[in-house]
């Protein structure tokens, strides 16, 4: 697994068309690898902005090439192109117990089942998605959610820091997507399961930009 950042530029108005375009900025990503690689996970990233700079962060199952990315929407006379680091010596200190700064951004939707028109109709198993709109109930859906994904989490341990909601057209159909971003810290409590959190993202929507857990050692 490789970890990759490429600073985006946002005075470039291609920079700005693919950021308002998640379906976009997902077939940029993937153009970054040979489409014979056999990859065992899906490619997870998101949009990061630190301080006035912003990002794009990929976790791939392979090493790639972000020439383009950076041609298009970088700054292709910088010496520094982009960064990927490895990402197996940091799996690989994950241990039980272990409580790490975190930073996720998410989809965090409920459905709904539809009632039947009739006695004759059952309602659809899944029901209707809708988005969590309040940062009380997109909190509360990630605290339900934490144990399934090898973690725990306090209430006082965490917070929303932004909220967006995106709006584009896929295949000619409209699409709206509610965003959410976590940072705080969680704690370890099942190593297999938050290997695979971190391998595989969180949620929906990851073709979007959503479900890209990271963390860092917690400052002391």
């Amino acid at each position: 697994m490789y970890l990759s950042r490429i600073e985006l530029n946002t005075r470039r108005k291609d920079t700005m068309v693919a950021l308002a375009s998640p379906e976009r900025l997902h077939a940029t990503v993937e153009s970054g690898f040979p489409s014979s690689a056999d990859k065992k996970f899906r490619n997870l990233w998101r949009i990061d902005r630190l301080g006035n700079v912003l990002y794009l962060l990929v976790l791939s199952d392979g090493k790639p090439d972000f020439t383009h990315i950076v041609e298009q929407f970088g700054w292709p006379g910088a010496e520094q192109k982009w960064e990927t680091k490895d990402y197996a010596p940091l799996l690989g200190r994950i241990e039980l117990g272990q409580k790490w700064q975190f930073r996720l951004r998410a989809n965090p939707v409920h459905s709904v089942k539809q009632p039947s028109n009739s006695q004759a109709q059952k309602p659809t198993k899944r029901g209707k998605v809708y988005a969590h709109v309040t940062v009380q109930q997109q909190e509360q859906w990630l605290l339900d959610r934490a144990a399934k994904y090898g973690f725990s989490l306090q209430e006082s341990s965490f917070r929303v820091v932004q909220q967006e909601v995106k709006k584009f057209q896929r295949q000619r159909n409209p699409v709206t997507l509610g965003i959410a971003t976590f940072e705080g810290i969680l704690e370890v409590e099942d190593v297999a399961l938050f290997l695979r959190t971190l391998i595989c993202g969180i949620g929906r929507a990851k073709a979007y930009g959503c479900g890209l857990l990271t963390i860092t050692r917690v400052s002391s």
